[in-house]
């Protein structure tokens, strides 16, 4: 039986052993092992809840700050707004941009370094090295 796959080299079709489907499943794609996406999760919760606790500390440190500091709620700067009021219309927005950022590339990072794609070689192992 042959099936009609473009190829690379033209429209000519491919016969089936070299392309053949087990439980819908192309066995040519890479799929995860459990223990895999297991240890995956488990790393990635632990960087969720790195980066909640460090949202908790600094948005609970704004009302802290103006407990502990009187110059916290009432120093001015400029346009005679206080650091408090700064922080909490300004500062707080940039933090959460930037606490975004970091938690999403650092965890695309660890989700590509540890699940998916065919083991990366080393240009050693090609034998590409210099």
């Amino acid at each position: 039986m042959v099936r009609d796959v473009p190829s690379s080299g033209g429209d000519s079709p491919r016969p089936d052993s070299e392309h053949r489907e087990q439980g819908g499943y192309d066995i040519t794609d890479e799929y995860d092992m459990p223990a895999e996406v297991d240890a995956t999760f488990r790393t990635l919760r632990r960087v969720a809840f790195g980066y909640f606790a460090l949202f908790v500390v600094v948005v609970a440190a704004v009302p802290g700050l103006t407990l502990a500091l009187d110059w916290w709620s009432q120093g001015r700067l400029v346009g005679g707004m206080s650091p408090s009021f700064v922080m909490a219309a300004f500062g707080l927005y940039v933090f959460f941009f930037a606490l975004a950022v970091a938690a999403a590339t650092l965890a695309n990072a660890v989700e590509d370094r540890m699940l998916g794609g065919p083991e990366r070689e080393h240009p050693e192992q090609r034998g590409d090295a210099p």
